[in-house]
């Protein structure tokens, strides 16, 4: 609900921004760093990403992402309105929302705009196990878009840093319980309890490497 409720009040506040027709230059001024500041922690989110590796925290690139595009909300309601590329800028962000809007009226578009809409809004559940001081075992779940929960191997890196290894097992099944036991240095062994969409108990059995 971070992302949502974070968009939410940034677009209020520009709404109410663009009806008193504020004007703020230093505030203007400090945002502008700040939106500047966050778009470069998310391009290195990104680079990040497809590198396989991230900030540590399980929603800390979000946050990231969020903060970047809030604060452009915001400085679009505290802009005056102009023909130039910075203003084009600013109201992609602002305009988001409608687009959304704009795909929910149209059936060809609606399946893909929820999708897309709960994919970049939707926060997911995550959770982590930890293994040792430097692994652990990440389950993550966003309804709708993923029918399990994916699994990624977490490893402590660089200080700021960790290395995601996406899919490391595809149990099909929803988590009742685990238990991981390490075997030897580079390798540990996953027992799962799963719940199927019927109902039914399985259990699911498998050894990863740590050294992926």
């Amino acid at each position: 609900m971070f992302t949502i409720t974070v968009l939410f009040l940034c677009f209020l506040a520009a709404i109410s921004c663009k009806i008193k027709k504020v004007k703020a230059p230093l505030i203007t001024g400090l945002i502008w760093y700040f939106h500047l500041a966050m778009c470069v922690f998310s391009v290195l989110c990104l680079i990040l990403l497809f590198s396989g590796y991230g900030f540590k925290g399980t929603h800390t690139e979000r946050v990231f992402y969020t903060l970047y595009a809030g604060s452009g909300v915001i400085l679009y309601g505290l802009t005056q309105q102009e023909v130039s590329g910075k203003w084009v800028y600013l109201c992609a962000f602002y305009g988001f929302p409608f687009v959304l809007l704009f795909g929910l009226l149209l059936p060809p578009l609606r399946t893909l705009t929820v999708i897309a809409g709960l994919g970049l809004l939707s926060d997911g559940e995550v959770k982590r196990y930890p293994i040792d001081d430097d692994y652990s075992l990440q389950s993550t779940s966003v309804d709708i878009i993923y029918r399990y929960p994916t699994y990624s191997l977490v490893q402590d890196k660089y200080w700021f840093f960790e290395k995601i290894s996406g899919d490391v097992v595809k149990p099909a099944g929803r988590l009742q319980a685990l238990k991981m036991e390490k075997s030897g240095q580079d390798s540990i062994h996953l027992y799962m309890n799963l719940v199927n969409e019927p109902g039914r108990a399985s259990r699911f059995d498998t050894t990863i490497s740590l050294i992926q």
